[in-house]
């Protein structure tokens, strides 16, 4: 019994530890080019129910950036830094999986990306303006395209 109990009692440290860790790069993710970069990862993943593929990580970025009028190019040994403190960090787990290849016959190794707990760090999100700006943009862009084809 009390094996189960430490256990129970060292997962819900952690987790607020995550809940913790994820507060801080978002209130101080603008304070270097990784903090932002680890904030906007958290931002994309999110946006994406927890879930992304590396190589399509960039574009997704990449949108967010163009969003928030930041002349920004993503940069490959950036983006690897951020990934690997948020993973070491316990946010993010990362698995090399092999995918198909869109319109062609063959597969490649790429790298999927997800939240550990999705939930929780959307829920943290919900209070963050950046996020939340980003969200609307996006609902108002299909809302628009669809009223259109009506």
């Amino acid at each position: 019994m009390l094996n189960i109990c430490s256990c129970y009692t060292y997962f819900v440290s952690a987790m607020s530890d995550v809940t913790g860790k994820v507060e801080s790069i978002l209130k101080f993710g603008n304070g270097s080019e990784l903090g932002r970069m680890k904030a906007d990862i958290l931002r994309v993943l999110t946006v994406y129910r927890g879930v992304s593929w590396r190589s399509e990580l960039f574009i997704d970025l990449r949108k967010l950036l163009d969003f928030l009028g930041r002349p920004y190019t993503v940069k490959a040994n950036v983006l690897d830094e951020a990934l690997n403190s948020l993973k070491s960090d316990g946010i993010i787990t990362i698995e090399d999986r092999t995918r198909g290849i869109m319109m062609q016959e063959g597969t490649y190794v790429d790298q999927l990306i997800h939240l550990n707990d999705y939930v929780k760090i959307r829920n943290i999100l919900y209070k963050d303006p950046i996020f939340n700006s980003y969200m609307y943009s996006r609902y108002k862009m299909v809302e628009d395209a669809l009223s259109r084809q009506s």
